[in-house]
């Protein structure tokens, strides 16, 4: 700071209101001066370090080239677990996906899907065609998978071996079919046609839901007496079949306390981690036994290494990053987000054109210092110098979400303009 003026001085020690008020503008400014001068700086060299470690990727239909395209070729291919963090319903991010999975050749692809939608996609992509006709009577019962990009993605995989778990909470359209699939299971008579009859009503409530965007779905829409009819009907049945009864009871729990407002989320990313870590005892026989590669995708918010940096919480990323480290390997995430275009916002099954939506991320502050000048390629960004910047203190970003992101991720994948997925 340059030394006070003597007349500055002299407005300091003046019992003078005004020279008062007049020497207090004047620290204002200086102390303005800085914090402006210092925020450019650390604008400036978080600017620095982004360009310094920013590559372009073009895409060519299924394939994709360019210096980051091999920068992430090379760090897929050394990973145990590869995380891809999304922004829904973009239909070149499974493509990119599917890119992703040919070089790390995963034994097990998670999905954020239940397991009995995991196991639905499964047996569906076993058939020929897309499965028009289960989307048809159960619509958006496959989640992300009724759309035609990501079970195409879902095909590739089986066509590969890679097993599909599913760890989220039972699917809000899939009550219909889960009810159909606890009947087929049921010995008792009773209990048979009370299911059957519930999954049509559960059925034709989701759909009407779903075509009137109300959010009047089953698992909003259930009472606790249906609840204890459930459990009721189906007490001595098999375990499959209290299992299924408990996975069902616990989700509408979830969306519950999600629709009041009194909760919800964390349980949510609890009732995933323990999924996930029931879903892996299969592949850890031993506790030296390392796990097999896998590939993951689920929105953005889950698959940071740190802190959810929409939640704010430790999420599923941070789990499997926990996991990686414990037998000394190594965890690879990556963000991928479209800088404008459109993606799917709505589940109307009977007119697809009213779920696309149009969207631009150009002016958000955490997306903004990433983001492609031109629309000619994708722009790949490897955020580890950057964030080594901020943990050495080189660095300050005052956006919690930008600095959540550089934190909690490895890349960063911009596409400039994005196309919304398409049905079947």
């Amino acid at each position: 700071m340059t030394a006070l003026t003597r007349r500055q001085l002299t407005l300091a020690t003046s019992p003078h209101p005004q020279a008062n008020r007049s020497f207090r503008y004047i620290i204002f400014v200086v102390l303005a001066g800085l914090v402006g001068s210092r925020t450019q700086a650390q604008d400036s060299t978080l600017t620095r370090l982004v360009e310094r470690n920013h590559y372009s990727l073009t895409q060519n239909g299924p394939q994709f080239s360019g210096p980051g395209w091999e920068k992430l070729q090379h760090d897929i291919q050394i990973s145990q677990f590869v995380l891809v963090g999304e922004d829904h319903g973009m239909a070149q991010i499974p493509v990119f996906t599917t890119a992703v999975a040919r070089e790390l050749k995963p034994a097990v692809y998670v999905s954020e899907v239940d397991e009995y939608q995991a196991h639905e996609v499964t047996r569906l992509a076993a058939q020929p065609g897309l499965p028009t006709a289960f989307e048809r009577q159960h619509p958006g019962a496959l989640s992300f998978f009724s759309w035609a990009e990501e079970f195409e993605l879902a095909r590739y995989l089986r066509s590969q071996q890679v097993i599909l778990m599913g760890i989220e909470q039972v699917g809000g359209a899939f009550s219909g079919r889960l009810f159909e699939l606890l009947a087929a299971e049921v010995k008792s008579k009773p209990a048979k046609l009370y299911l059957q009859q519930r999954a049509v009503a559960y059925q034709a409530r989701d759909r009407a839901s779903m075509v009137g965007n109300t959010n009047t779905g089953t698992m909003s829409f259930l009472r606790q007496s249906g609840i204890d009819s459930l459990r009721s009907f189906t007490k001595m049945e098999s375990p499959k079949v209290q299992k299924m009864v408990r996975d069902f009871v616990a989700s509408y729990t979830i969306y519950q306390a999600q629709r009041q407002r009194t909760g919800g989320h964390q349980e949510r990313i609890n009732l995933m981690k323990r999924n996930l870590l029931q879903g892996l005892q299969a592949y850890s026989l031993r506790p030296s036994q390392p796990f097999p590669k896998m590939l993951f995708k689920f929105g953005a918010s889950h698959m940071a290494r740190n802190l959810s940096p929409w939640a704010g919480i430790s999420d599923v990323g941070n789990l499997v990053t926990n996991l990686a480290d414990a037998q000394d390997q190594k965890s690879l995430h990556i963000m991928i987000m479209g800088k404008q275009g459109t993606q799917v916002a709505g589940e109307n099954p009977d007119d697809f054109s009213k779920n696309v939506a149009p969207y631009s991320y150009a002016e958000e502050a955490y997306l903004k210092p990433f983001l492609p000048a031109t629309n000619a390629a994708w722009n790949v960004v490897d955020l580890r110098p950057t964030r080594r910047a901020i943990l050495t203190d080189k660095l300050q970003v005052t956006n919690q979400k930008l600095e959540a992101i550089i934190l909690g991720y490895d890349y960063i994948v911009i596409i400039p303009e994005t196309t919304a997925s398409h049905n079947y």
